[in-house]
Parts: structure tokens; sequence; C-alpha cells
């Protein structure tokens, strides 16, 4: 390959990444300045750290088009959060979900579990979402080169807690159009953070307080700063801080979900 990919094999490395992880990235391209080869390098990086023995993962959101026009398309509806999750998706041997919001495309040897039942679901990362599947099969989650706030993983999190601010009581129906090009619709409860009367903040950089010493690591990744979690521990532990503190991941500047003692500016 090239330099860039031997660097970013070497970063994974040295921040925890191994052969056989089970592995969810969230990417921001840009970040990690110029990789020769693009999204193709970094995917390829991954892979060959991953190993055959191990699982990618990439979200491949859409809700920026799929809640506009509640239509979702399995080979078609582009990945909203960034090149290389767009790139991913349309990678051979890549498999995408068929949620119409919070799609998830896998590559691996556990790629066929981690994207089955998600049809069973009415939530954005509901039991049967390879998001969930993640902390089950001890896997880890890679924030590389993007605002840590950004974890995904974090809203299942929320939906096993019952936060009471993250989605809406209402359903809204799609049309999705799978893989095979079959159609159908179903209704799913969205997210509600951004409400009339003010949006809610959402603070899931916090989820390193959470955790101990061992269960998350930082590093550079092509000089792109990045966090690395141990998914099982997080879900486990901010489940639990969320039992003390419903709203410990949001901040409620217009004071929509008051608590008392509560302090917002942390």
């Amino acid at each position: 390959m090239n330099a860039s990919f031997e660097r970013i094999v070497l970063d994974l490395r040295a921040l925890g990444v191994k052969a056989g992880d089970v592995l969810m990235v969230h990417s921001s391209l840009k970040s990690m300045g110029r990789v020769e080869g693009g999204a193709e390098t970094v995917i390829a990086a991954l892979r060959a750290v991953l190993t055959e023995e191990g699982t990618l993962m990439l979200p491949t959101l859409s809700y920026a088009t799929s809640c506009e026009d509640f239509y979702f398309n399995n080979l078609h509806t582009p990945s909203c959060v960034g090149l290389i999750t767009e790139t991913f998706r349309k990678t051979e041997g890549v498999r995408r979900t068929n949620h119409p919001t919070h799609s998830v495309a896998a590559i691996g040897k556990l790629r066929d579990f981690v994207c089955e039942g998600v049809e069973q679901d009415e939530t954005p990362i509901g039991p049967h979402s390879p998001f969930r599947k993640l902390a089950d099969l001890g896997g880890k989650i890679l924030l590389l080169g993007c605002p840590f706030a950004r974890n995904t993983f974090m809203h299942g999190v929320e939906e096993i807690a019952g936060a009471p601010y993250a989605l809406k009581d209402t359903y809204t129906d799609f049309e999705i159009v799978d893989e095979n090009g079959i159609s159908r619709k179903k209704g799913y409860r969205c997210h509600y953070f951004h409400r009339p009367e003010g949006e809610i903040i959402q603070r899931y950089d916090r989820a390193t307080d959470v955790l101990s010493e061992g269960e998350f690591s930082l590093g550079r990744v092509h000089g792109a700063e990045s966090l690395l979690l141990d998914a099982t521990a997080l879900r486990d532990k901010a489940v639990a801080k969320m039992k003390e503190d419903p709203f410990y991941f949001i901040d409620d500047p217009n004071g929509i979900f008051k608590k008392e003692k509560r302090d917002d500016t942390v």
C-alpha cells in the first residue's frame, strides 16, 4: 500500500485496536489531513488491523434526507455522516441494515449477525441494532478524528435507560426499499432533540467520565485526535449513571427538563 496506510495501521494498533475486534467507527477524513488514497486507504487500514477474524462497522445514517421525504433505499440513499462512511457502504462485501435513519454498514466475520433483525425495531437504536449488539459482543467504539460527542452508541444507552428526552411519542411512517428492491412501510419513533421550546444538547463527550482506566484510550491516528472506547463497559456504566441522573448526558439550557439540584453549566 502507501505511507498513509502504514501510518494508520501503526496508529490504530498503538491506540488499542486489535485483530479480531468488533469495531464501530465514527470518522472524519478531513481531520486526518492529506491521506494518500483517501477514504479507501482508511478503510483498507482498518480492515488490515482487524483481519478476517474481525468485524468492521460504520454508521451510514441518512436522517438528513430520509426525514425530509420519509423514504430510504438501502442501495441508493446516501450516508450523511462523512465520506468514509459513504465510501464504505459501496465497498464490495459490505452489507447495510434497512433502518431508514440509523442504518449501519458492516463487513467481516460477524457481518450477517450484526445486520439481522433490524426490521423488528421501531426506534433509532433498538434491541436489534448493530449499535446495541456491539456491547453484547464485547466490541469497541472508535471516534476517529470526529468530536467525541458524536457517539451514536449513546442513543442506545438512552433507550435502555428509558431517557425521557430522546424519543418522540408519535410514530413516523417511512417507505423502506431493501437491498433486494422490496418495498415496505413501517412506523418509527424518531429522535426529539430539536424541540419547539428549544434544543436539548447532547453531551456524549462525558462518556469518559464514567469509565475507568483501561476502558478507553486517547491518541492520534494519522494526526487526527481519536478515542477508543470499550462498548460493554460504556453501556453498563452509562446506564448505571443515568439511573442516578437521567439527564447526565445532555445539557438542557432552555429548562425543558428541570431537575432539582441539577447544574447544566458543567
